[in-house]
């Protein structure tokens, strides 16, 4: 195999592959410490001990929305469980949606079956069935027309 085949095999076009050995480009190696550093990094992730735990908090009856009414900081997310009032700060407004939407969602499905309110209908009208056309008595024009297309 040349040198111009393995340059351009399918490895060197896949942006995540953790096991490319080659690169496509001039400045692949400072691509490739990065990805590196990176790596590391999720792998060196805090995760706390069980030991560092003070309070574990149930979504069970949570609240979660924007708190519009802090000024203080932008993005604030307000969150109320268990009696008690958390303030979130996300980076941007889509942050902000997915954070809400994600607590949501959980204080949706924290709850036993049994306990669940049931979800609620579609909000908007239904669709009705149309009923057909009958030939009003009043209206003579009508009738001659219905007489004229049968």
């Amino acid at each position: 195999m040349s040198e111009s085949a393995s340059r351009f095999s399918r490895r060197s076009f896949l942006p995540h592959s953790s096991s490319s050995t080659s690169s496509a480009g001039g400045g692949g190696g400072k691509d490739k410490e990065r990805e590196k550093e990176k790596e590391k990094e999720k792998e060196e992730a805090y995760v706390p001990d069980a030991k560092d735990l003070i309070k574990q908090y149930t979504l069970q009856h949570a609240e979660s929305g924007l708190a519009s009414d802090y000024v203080k900081r932008k993005n604030v997310i307000r969150v109320r469980m268990m009696g008690e009032q958390f303030l979130l700060q996300a980076k941007d407004v889509a942050a902000v949606v997915d954070w809400i939407e994600g607590i949501q969602m959980g204080t949706n499905v924290a709850l036993d079956l049994d306990e669940r309110p049931m979800p609620r209908g579609p909000i908007f009208p239904r669709r009705r069935r149309r009923r057909p056309r009958t030939v009003d008595a009043a209206n003579p024009s009508s009738t001659a027309a219905a007489a004229a297309e049968s």
